[in-house]
């Protein structure tokens, strides 16, 4: 993959990052992306989980530019999501985590050795990140529950439609006419 595209990626990532919470949940929308189960991070200190974060991110360009060692859907899948989930253990957003750490990161492709120097940890990465309970076979999450619409009370009368609203007439659209 080309360096401007793993940039075009990480304006996605952060511009993802930063939308609205709640916009999707941790397991994602069903069919919307893949799901991997992560490794619980809840138990490293802190100094732990900027360590792996930063491996994370430099895993994650290696893997991304360098073709003889590209990872499958679901381990990337795998590494972006501990990402998140690190970054939110430690309460860092994605300007911040751009900054301290894919920026550095992406700097490694200055050294041309990179690739052949890092690019083989890519696998012993991603079995740490199973050894903590996460995967990378994809899952199916849970149905979301149905919404539940409240009962109307029996003994009350049906709702009254509302008012269809009208335009005063000076904002109605203006008949048109064919030209003759």
């Amino acid at each position: 993959m080309k360096r401007w595209m793993v940039m075009v990626m990480s304006a996605a990532v952060t511009g993802a990052l930063m939308a609205p919470a709640g916009a999707q949940g941790v397991n994602g929308v069903p069919g919307d992306r893949l799901v991997v189960p992560l490794p619980d991070v809840s138990g490293l200190d802190d100094a732990q989980a900027q360590d792996l974060m930063r491996e994370l991110a430099q895993m994650n360009v290696i893997t991304s530019e360098c073709p003889d060692h590209d990872v499958s859907d679901p381990e990337w899948q795998l590494m972006t999501d501990t990402t998140d989930a690190l970054m939110a253990r430690l309460g860092i957003d994605a300007i911040t985590y751009d900054r301290e750490y894919f920026r550095p990161a992406f700097s490694l492709m200055d050294d041309p050795a990179s690739c052949d120097t890092l690019g083989p940890q890519a696998p012993a990465l991603i079995e740490r990140l199973e050894a903590m309970g996460g995967s990378a076979q994809p899952v199916t999450p849970p149905p979301e529950p149905p919404l539940e619409v409240p009962a109307a009370d029996a003994g009350a009368a049906p709702a009254e439609a509302a008012p269809a609203e009208t335009l005063p007439a000076e904002t109605a659209p203006a008949e048109i006419v064919p030209a003759e």
